[in-house]
């Protein structure tokens, strides 16, 4: 299980860093490669937590650490381009399940990163580093949406972060790397899933990842209030 964590890091306050990392420690954490990444194991499953951000500071695709001298902690962050447009269109799922090392219930409120800023941050991740798991979780994610991908793309036509430039970007880069079976991101969706020897399941998790993202995209289309946009 990967449980992302977006942070605002341009807060410089060294206690922010040192009392996170503290945090971590006391949970068992322990700090991994690649250095934003944190983990545990748990009931034999490994718990990751992954910090990103979104900053000039560095490249994206690179990790950012606060300034060590100031914070004093071995925190960083993952570079990726629409983190922060998670801020501003999210949807709330209340949590609730046992503490870790028995800690009891413990009920909470976590902010989820509505439709479009996950597909803007998963195809922007997959663009930057090109890992399987990203052209499967975006994929997953708009399949399985409750009204399927084509509702998935009418109400990310209506997110208040859709009018943004990154957004027109990211949306055409998904409709060029999901264009055909032939392109990148159906073959990395099928690589994730399918056995190695298996090519007919490869083939039809490549033509399910073209129609999936068909299906968003034409919904964003015709939902979209600047028509002809696509």
């Amino acid at each position: 299980m990967d449980l992302v964590i977006g942070l605002a890091l341009g807060d410089e306050t060294p206690e922010t860093y040192r009392t996170l990392q503290n945090n971590l420690e006391r949970a068992g954490f322990e700090q991994r490669e690649p250095s934003f990444r944190w983990a545990r194991d748990v009931e034999g499953f490994v718990v990751y937590v992954e910090f990103l951000c979104e900053t000039d500071e560095v490249p994206p695709g690179r990790i950012y650490r606060p300034r060590q001298e100031q914070t004093g902690s071995r925190l960083g962050a993952f570079n990726v381009r629409g983190a922060h447009l998670a801020r501003d269109d999210f949807v709330e799922r209340e949590v609730e399940a046992e503490r870790l090392d028995d800690g009891g219930q413990s009920r909470v409120t976590v902010r989820v990163a509505n439709v479009l800023p996950f597909t803007v941050l998963k195809i922007l991740a997959f663009q930057d580093r090109h890992e399987n798991k990203d052209a499967y979780d975006l994929v997953f994610t708009l399949l399985n949406h409750g009204g399927g991908p084509r509702v998935a793309g009418a109400s990310a036509a209506l997110s208040a972060v859709a009018q943004h430039p990154q957004v027109a970007e990211t949306i055409a880069l998904l409709g060029e790397r999901f264009s055909d079976a032939r392109q990148d991101g159906p073959n990395a969706y099928a690589s994730f899933l399918a056995e190695f020897d298996d090519e007919d399941d490869r083939s039809r998790l490549r033509q399910e990842a073209v129609a999936t993202v068909r299906e968003f995209l034409r919904g964003f289309a015709e939902a979209s209030p600047v028509q002809g946009s696509l």
